[in-house]
């Protein structure tokens, strides 16, 4: 089946917008006719991440909790023996979020004129990542769509309370540090310029610390664009190179060994792999198709890139544990719990109990980490504000001492 975006007209002439897949502009057509609008305008496209303007505009605004309900409801009518349409027109019509009405009634259109859900929802890839419509299509073929749904929300709910953990340990070390540098700013560009004209005053040579607050005062105070410009020019730089497949590989493998930050980045990342695998898998997914699933949700290049070695030493037929070895990049749990699996035939398993214990590690290391932060960070507050403060007193001593 070919992508197709297309324009068509409804029954008063308005022009509509979309995205569908299908066998021909023939059956293009039919499928558009069904949605009750008549085909003016057919193109086939290449790339399923391509949206019209007016489908990006709709899942625009919706959340990953709007997502989360629409994935929990269609789970739990599925169980109880609902038809796909009929929960997909009631989801519709009780959604709260407007912009969510339109795209459920957009997607039961589609599944109406004989699209699957998989490719219903391939039309939103801002809302329904390449995992999502995988795991669904698997559902689909398998018939176990709402086992498949119930995962999925289950997946769902953790990345929120991942997410929501990370967030609310990190408030109060943002605070701390955006007070610090207040602080700071408001010592260096207020505060010592006024003591400037009592250390002329006094005649006595400046010593280093002195001298270096005075000339950075004055810096930030005559030259703040500079320094602006410099800001926005690094920004720009680390845009542009993480934008560049080996600008991001190299970033996200100097990511992984920053002091504290690089661990949780680690195990986070190993988190995301664990349980992405383990769901495909279990999904009914095969093996080479769920490590490059679970490569590309890890958040991170490095190990995406790794895992992507693996695969092809997978694909001439080396086990799976023994290509990541070899590769590296992987704890010595991950692999011997992956070996385990192929061994016993119960990979998923395996790979559920390894993301069981990082479900318990990733957050013990998120309030470890936030925990160690407060103080350094206060200590560091002391630090450069102590120094500042003995870059002032430091000429007051010099003069007390001379005219002693």
């Amino acid at each position: 089946m070919s992508n197709y975006n297309y324009k068509a007209r409804d029954g008063s002439g308005r022009l509509v917008k979309g995205f569908m897949l299908a066998e021909d502009e023939a059956d293009l057509g039919v499928r558009v006719k069904k949605l009750g609008y008549f085909l003016t305008e057919a193109k086939v496209v290449h790339h399923l991440s391509k949206k019209s303007e007016s489908e990006k505009l709709e899942s625009r605004g919706l959340s990953r909790a709007d997502v989360y309900d629409f994935t929990i409801q269609l789970a739990i009518s599925l169980d109880a023996g609902v038809s796909l349409l009929t929960i997909l027109k009631d989801l519709g019509h009780s959604a709260l979020n407007s912009k969510g009405r339109t795209v459920i009634s957009d997607i039961t259109r589609r599944v109406e004129s004989g699209c699957s859900l998989k490719e219903a929802l391939m039309v939103y890839p801002e809302l329904f990542s390449k995992l999502y419509v995988s795991i669904v299509d698997t559902g689909e073929k398998t018939g176990k769509l709402a086992l498949v749904m119930s995962d999925l929300s289950r997946l769902i709910e953790w990345q929120m309370e991942l997410k929501a953990r990370i967030k609310e340990a990190s408030i109060y070390p943002i605070i701390l540090f955006v007070v610090m540098t207040i602080v700071v700013m408001v010592l260096v560009i207020a505060v010592i310029p006024k003591f400037k004209p009592m250390f002329e005053e006094m005649g006595v040579d400046l010593p280093l610390p002195t001298l270096l607050i005075l000339g950075i005062s004055d810096f930030m105070r005559k030259l703040w664009w500079v320094f602006l410009i410099f800001l926005v020019g690094v920004s720009w730089l680390y845009k542009f190179v993480s934008h560049n497949a080996k600008g991001r590989y190299v970033i996200d493998r100097y990511r992984l060994k920053f002091p504290l930050i690089g661990v949780l980045v680690y195990k986070i990342a190993l988190s995301r792999f664990c349980h992405t695998f383990a769901l495909s898998l279990r999904s009914g997914v095969d093996v080479f198709s769920s490590l490059s699933l679970a490569s590309e949700v890890t958040g991170n290049a490095f190990l995406e890139s790794n895992i992507s070695k693996a695969r092809d030493r997978i694909n001439v037929g080396e086990k799976i544990a023994d290509s990541m070895e070899m590769v590296g990049g992987f704890p010595n749990l991950v692999i011997r719990m992956i070996s385990v699996g192929e061994q016993t035939g119960s990979l998923a398993e395996t790979m559920d109990k390894v993301s069981q214990f990082y479900d318990r590690d990733v957050p013990s290391t998120i309030k470890k980490m936030f925990t160690l932060f407060e103080p350094i960070m206060i200590l560091t507050m002391g630090v450069v504000i102590g120094g500042i403060a003995l870059a002032v007193f430091l000429p007051m001593v010099q003069l007390i001492s001379k005219i002693g």
